[in-house]
């Protein structure tokens, strides 16, 4: 049973918090206007109160004042006052604390219930002090000591707190703050500075006297200023120092709540006041919202100024257009401002003048204006030793309300004073609530003090204060998904690239797994977790682009902290992997073994052909020439990356897409000059200059594809034809038992010939008076991918393996000795007979069939029948074996190119450096891949280095 009460309890405990929390975290917007002619405005809680029995309300609206006909008994401020009817044909005398006759020449007056006016000055006093006996009398006031604007009054405007006194001189040591002490105790006078405490003449003259009246009194003006000076302070409070003055602002609260504004929250509260839901204005970007914030303006010594919005730069230290300081409080844009100020204007009061703070925010709630009363998280705030607001658990936080901007009066023991404290950053943190639906959590300000000390001011220092707005929103199920999302995609991606490794095991005729096999598994295994780290962070930078941009409801904000970090990580992954997959690539391609079968042979004996060349011999011409087209196509891509970086670049600078990766709801390409521009998002830009990048990649290709080479020029399909006119066939094992045949054999059975025999041999062709091209009679079929039998790699290998022994052992060889040529000689024509052999099906031990790959093999890329002892030459769709060059592997290329020109933006944040740097790398890399195929060329075809060019 005690355990159901508790609960209960507890129950309605909780339903009770949440309701004052409700009902005290926002008021009515109500401002001195606002009150009816019986209403005075309270400036302690900001809304109209009624004017007790028999006062009116003052002109100011802030304090309520006895009727005319009426004296003062108390009167500190506000409502704090009471009045007593003058009796009959009394008027109330010129300081209003006393009933006074009106002599014949100053006459009452029935109607107004006042003396007539004096001609000259009206005197209720003597010079010694002495009430006047015959009443209010008309005088020139002949001692100074009273006159106080042009009137005589008693001898102080405030109640002597020294029963003993008689006279209206006050002793100095017992003047404090304009009150008159029997004694006077010693205020802790020190104000604190980033590296300490310093003195202060104004706490050390207005504490005590501040404290007084509003304990004694409950004197509005006095509570205020205490409170102030409890800001001063940073909101400092020492349990065993009851001087301060937080500690005796804590005092007064604790007894008096109503007597003094809020300044703290509840400690230890902090997450649950910034986790309120009970404001729940419906934030848009069509049409556009605005934060709008209000502040209660208080003078130093405690006087109301007004409420004010805080456009056109109040509380930003840094000045610019209206325009721009207003960008601000947009809702949606990421605000960042900063500049440097001369520190020495900070004295100047006129221009930083001395204010208080008490924040709001201004919203509709049931069709009433309210104004929600905006935490603050000051940084500088000490409890304990230990300064508890820069820690990251906000329940930990000391909250609070009130801030000054410039404190240009009371950091020294002197006038002017030796500091002067200003706010050092502004940042406002505005939330979305995890609905979204377009509502938020209270925004808060996260404020950091610093100071500057005259001599440095005198010496030309300059202050940085920076004003930022930040849009945060809860990312736990982000997270989540983003963490799902990259688990799930990489283990696929893991998975894919164990099968790749098999695939290429497989193809090199390993029958173990060995470190060649795990070396490549790690390779294949960096393309793909390259390709899915690539969808995962661009995928995310797009879509928070397009949705940001384009949602009318909030329901989006950018990614902040961990999440932005694990971002750029996955990022900056996907580019480190894919330079790997280009290296894997660059190295498969430059040490793949190209062979080039010449299918020419000699002709008969005792013959002189009439190209003038001996019977018997046949030209190496033709092969150089073939040589020298492989190694030109080696390096050739479908998308011209000159005009690829110019159109991005133009795309993105000149049109100006890139004006859409700011952090604010504006999507426009073109902006107007004089409207503030938010930061650049590194997501946002991401985003934006890989999906131009890889429109006009894809733009090129397809333009490449359907249309150049159909119409103007097939450079590969081209190359094949020329190896038929030259009767020269390409043999390439990109892996040990896997490569690409391109047949070259020409249908006219040579091709050493001169020019009319050439045309004539073409008009042939194209009266299809001789047979087609095709390895397999009567087909056109010339390019095949083959799956070798593992005799023909062993033969290849004994026959080159004399000629890599001799080459390595020329290495530094004297000039002349002619012993690798003619390995060299002997090796080309050993390899040129076996492998045309091989073509003709001439080998008993060694032979191929012809055939399509099925639909299975062909989406897997694999080969599923065994070739260990039978090659297979698959069909192609006439360009397979551009995989062993550049032109095939135009996806990876173009990715690393996007990826490349994204990551250097991202370093330097400049679309055209970056563009500049990556064609150089582009080139580099070309460079790089052609130097290396090259050199392989000429090892692996035995084409001397020297004629390829």
């Amino acid at each position: 049973m005690m355990a159901v009460t508790l609960l209960i309890v507890s129950f309605i405990l909780c339903v009770n918090y949440g309701q004052i929390l409700a009902q005290t975290e926002f008021i009515p917007y109500e401002i001195p206007s606002s009150c009816n002619t019986t209403q005075f405005y309270d400036k302690l809680v900001l809304k109209c109160k009624p004017c007790p029995e028999n006062t009116t309300v003052s002109a100011d609206q802030l304090n309520c004042e006895c009727k005319d006909g009426y004296k003062y008994l108390t009167n500190f401020g506000g409502s704090n006052v009471q009045c007593e009817k003058c009796p009959l044909n009394q008027a109330r005398s010129l300081d209003g604390w006393r009933c006074v006759n009106c002599t014949s020449s100053t006459a009452f007056d029935p109607a107004t219930l006042k003396c007539n006016p004096c001609p000259d000055l009206p005197v209720e006093r003597e010079i010694d002090g002495s009430i006047v006996t015959a009443g209010q009398v008309c005088r020139t006031c002949t001692d100074s000591t009273f006159r106080v604007d042009n009137r005589c009054e008693r001898c102080t405007a405030y109640l002597s707190l020294d029963p003993a006194l008689t006279s209206c001189l006050c002793p100095v040591d017992n003047q404090k703050g304009g009150l008159c002490f029997a004694s006077t105790n010693t205020p802790d006078d020190k104000v604190p500075l980033s590296s300490g405490d310093v003195a202060s003449l104004y706490l050390r003259e207005n504490l005590e006297a501040a404290y007084t009246m509003c304990q004694l009194k409950q004197n509005s003006t006095a509570c205020m200023i205490l409170s102030n000076l409890c800001v001063l302070t940073w909101y400092e409070f020492d349990g065993e120092n009851a001087n301060r003055a937080c500690n005796m602002y804590k005092e007064i609260e604790a007894s008096l709540p109503d007597s003094v504004p809020m300044l703290y929250y509840e400690e230890g509260n902090g997450d649950r006041i910034l986790e309120d839901t009970s404001q729940n204005t419906v934030y848009t970007f069509s049409p556009v919202s605005y934060l709008n914030f209000q502040v209660a303006r208080y003078s130093i010594d405690g006087q109301f100024l007004g409420i004010s919005p805080v456009t056109n730069g109040l509380l930003q230290l840094c000045t610019d257009t209206t325009k721009r300081l207003d960008a601000a409080y947009t809702f949606g844009t990421y605000y960042s401002q900063t500049c440097s100020i001369p520190a020495i204007d900070l004295w100047d009061q006129n221009k930083y003048p001395m204010e208080f703070y008490d924040m709001y925010l201004k919203f509709t709630k049931n069709g009433a204006e309210q104004m929600y009363k905006t935490p603050l998280r000051i940084y500088n705030y000490v409890s304990s030793g230990s300064t508890v607001n820069t820690g990251s658990d906000a329940q930990d936080w000391q909250l609070v309300r009130r801030f000054f901007m410039v404190d240009n009066v009371a950091s020294g023991s002197v006038s002017p004073p030796e500091y002067v404290r200003y706010v050092k950053s502004i940042e406002i943190i505005v939330r979305l609530t995890e609905a979204g639906d377009g509502t938020i959590y209270p925004p808060y300000f996260n404020i950091e003090y610093d100071q500057v000390s005259l001599t440095n001011a005198n010496e030309g220092t300059t202050i940085s204060p920076t004003f930022t707005v930040t849009y945060w929103m809860t990312q736990i199920q982000f997270r989540r998904d983003f963490q799902i999302a990259t688990g799930t995609l990489s283990t696929l991606g893991v998975l894919y690239a164990g099968y790749r490794a098999w695939v290429w095991s497989k193809r090199a005729g390993k029958i173990a797994i060995d470190f060649g096999t795990i070396l490549n598994f790690i390779f294949f295994a960096a393309g793909s977790l390259a390709n899915v780290f690539f969808v995962i962070s661009f995928g995310i930078a797009f879509y928070f682009l397009v949705f940001y941009k384009d949602q009318d409801v909030l329901f989006l904000f950018h990614l902040r902290d961990l999440a932005e970090e694990e971002w750029l990580a996955l990022f900056g992954a996907a580019f480190a992997l894919k330079a790997l997959q280009i290296i894997h690539l660059i190295v498969i391609q430059c040490t793949a073994d190209v062979f080039f079968i010449d299918w020419e042979r000699p002709r008969g004996a005792g013959q002189v052909t009439d190209s003038k060349k001996p019977v018997g011999t046949v030209s190496i011409w033709r092969t150089y020439f073939i040589a020298n087209e492989w190694n030109e196509i080696q390096t050739t891509r479908k998308v011209n990356h000159i005009f690829q970086i110019f159109a991005v670049v133009f795309f993105l600078y000149v049109v100006g897409f890139e004006n859409v990766a700011t952090k604010d709801p504006n999507g426009s390409v073109i902006k107007d000059s004089s409207e503030y521009m938010a930061d650049m998002s590194t997501m946002f830009r991401y985003g934006i200059a890989g999906s131009v990048y890889l429109i006009v990649g894809v733009v090129q290709w397809i333009f490449f594809t359907f249309i150049y080479e159909r119409f103007v020029e097939d450079s590969i399909r081209q190359f094949v034809d020329l190896c038929s006119m030259s009767n020269i066939s390409v043999f390439v094992m990109a892996h040990a038992q896997f490569g690409y045949y391109i047949h070259g054999r020409s249908v006219h059975g040579r091709a050493d010939t001169n020019m009319k025999e050439m045309f004539e041999m073409m008009k042939r062709e194209e009266e299809d008076l001789c047979g087609q091209r095709g390895l397999v009679p009567n087909t056109d079929n010339q390019t095949f991918m083959m799956a070798l039998p593992r005799k023909l790699r062993l033969k290849y290998e004994q026959v080159m393996l004399p000629v890599a022994l001799e080459n390595a052992g020329a290495v530094g060889a004297p000039k002349g000795k002619s012993s690798a040529n003619e390995k060299q000689v002997e090796a080309y024509s050993v390899i040129n007979r076996f492998l045309s052999a091989f073509i003709d099906h001439s080998l008993k031990d060694l032979d191929y069939v012809v055939k399509d790959k099925t639909l299975m093999e062909s989406i897997m890329d694999t080969e599923f029948f065994d070739a260990s002892e039978k090659g297979i030459f698959y069909n192609d769709d006439g360009h397979s074996f551009d995989n062993c060059l550049f032109y095939g592997n135009e996806g990876t290329l173009l990715l690393f190119d996007a990826i490349l020109f994204c990551i250097i933006d991202l370093i330097a944040t400049n679309f055209v450096l970056a563009g500049v740097i990556t064609y150089i790398i582009i080139e580099i890399i070309a460079i790089i891949r052609r130097s290396g195929g090259e050199k392989n060329l000429a090892k692996k075809t035995l084409v001397d280095e020297r004629f390829l060019i």
